[in-house]
């Protein structure tokens, strides 16, 4: 949506072009900013930003970074239906140029692209829970205008919103799965949070305290939603992430609109020369964050992709595992590549191919079990790790009787004879893989 595409951060991509040409660039038409904060996204190897790699300004082999976002769009905009975008512009005195073009679902831009897709970014739900609206009432429905002990307009605006939930609720779930589906399973989703819209002491009579207050509150509710999706939807097989932006955003005393060091534009009561429609009052700029507020966001996200690489790099190492074999039993131990213990590892033993039993380490990443003579197969299954495999063989003392000699009778000038020795040994065999 449009806190990711950077509306409210000029310039935007296809805005050098007349007005007569812009008016039908896709990019243009989404509000697709230069400077918005999935243009600033890192990945690990790759020189430069995502910017660096628009597919639309160069043709790289290493990296191709396809932008999507617009503002205005719902749920339904990324899935299902395309988003209808309409311009107005008094050209002249007496030519007045009106359009209405239909931006493609967002999603169709997968269709693009022919390599397997790392990394898909989104900001989405703002719209549907209607940010835009909210806002609008604080300005217009100040409580200072408000008498009585009911409830303010406001609040039962809110109260529409979350009685509505489960509907937006089920939506945006259907759009991160339908994006998975779409970019491939090796794709990590991440889904970026909102930060707290207004300064925490509102703005005079356009802004009570309590209004920001109840605004600011239901924002934080809407992403504590968005991270319940997000587990859930992670605990059903997706590679998804969710990136919280709000403490970036509230440091130093926070920098939400109209705070002394604002991240986020106040509310612009005149039409911006980008505006795409310059008729009527308040600019589509309003309350969307700032170049500044763009870069607080990458540095969440970009923190988000660096966890994620790491992640990588360690589920391209196995673990140590070692394994010792005694008499009916075998003992083991997982460690990391700092000899550090794993703990609550999994640890399956199989023979012959079957499943024989599965254990856990400890907290000194140790395990243990019961094994008869026989070769055994131990696989480790850590987090974040490669699965790890050694073998062991167990082999316990002979138990063959000794055999019984024919007694002989020795000569009595005879040296005593020596004493008859039967070694019986048990020979453990090792095998440990890192």
């Amino acid at each position: 949506d449009s806190y990711s595409s950077g509306e409210g951060i000029p310039a935007f991509y296809g805005q050098e072009k007349a007005w007569e040409q812009r008016v039908y660039d896709e990019d243009w038409l989404a509000h697709r900013s230069t400077k918005s904060w999935p243009g600033l996204l890192e990945v690990a190897g790759i020189s430069g930003t995502m910017k660096n790699y628009n597919v639309k300004e160069t043709n790289s082999q290493n990296c191709k970074w396809y932008f999507g976002a617009a503002s205005g769009a719902k749920t339904n905009h990324i899935d299902r239906d395309t988003q209808e975008k309409k311009t107005y512009k008094r050209l002249s005195l007496f030519k007045t140029l009106k359009t209405t073009y239909q931006l493609p679902k967002q999603i169709d831009i997968f269709n693009k692209v022919s390599d397997d897709v790392d990394y898909v970014t989104l900001t989405i739900g703002g719209n549907d829970v209607r940010f835009a609206d909210i806002i609008t009432t604080c300005a217009t429905g100040s409580t200072y205008l408000h008498f009585g002990s009911g409830k303010l307009k406001l609040e039962k605006e809110i109260d529409s919103i979350w009685e509505e939930f489960d509907t937006t609720r089920a939506n945006i779930k259907r759009v991160y799965k339908d994006i998975q589906s779409a970019a491939g399973a090796q794709a990590n989703i991440i889904v970026a949070g909102y930060p707290k819209l207004l300064d925490k002491e509102g703005k005079g009579v356009l802004i009570s305290e309590k209004e920001a207050t109840i605004v600011n509150q239901n924002v934080t509710k809407f992403n504590n939603r968005l991270v319940e999706l997000v587990n859930e939807c992670k605990a059903e097989g997706l590679q998804i992430h969710f990136v919280d932006v709000e403490a970036e955003f509230d440091k130093d005393g926070g920098h939400q609109a109209y705070s002394d060091n604002a991240w986020i534009n106040k509310i612009i009561l005149t039409k911006q020369d980008q505006d795409l429609e310059q008729n009527g009052i308040a600019s589509a700029y309003s309350v969307h964050p700032n170049e500044e507020g763009a870069k607080a966001y990458a540095r969440c996200v970009n923190a988000k992709i660096r966890e994620i690489e790491n992640m990588r790099l360690l589920l391209r190492t196995a673990p140590r595992l070692t394994a010792v074999s005694a008499a009916n039993a075998v003992t083991g131990q997982l460690c990391d590549a700092d000899l550090q213990p794993l703990s609550d590892a999994v640890i399956q033993v199989y023979q012959d191919d079957a499943l024989l039993l599965t254990t856990t380490t400890d907290a000194n990443g140790n395990f243990a079990f019961d094994a008869a003579d026989g070769d055994y197969q131990i696989e480790a299954l850590a987090d974040g790790y490669a699965d790890a495999v050694t073998t062991c063989a167990v082999q316990t003392e002979s138990t063959d009787p000794e055999p019984v000699l024919p007694e002989q009778t020795a000569p009595a000038d005879a040296a005593p004879a020596a004493p008859d020795l039967t070694d019986a040994i048990a020979v453990p065999v090792t095998d440990a893989a890192e």
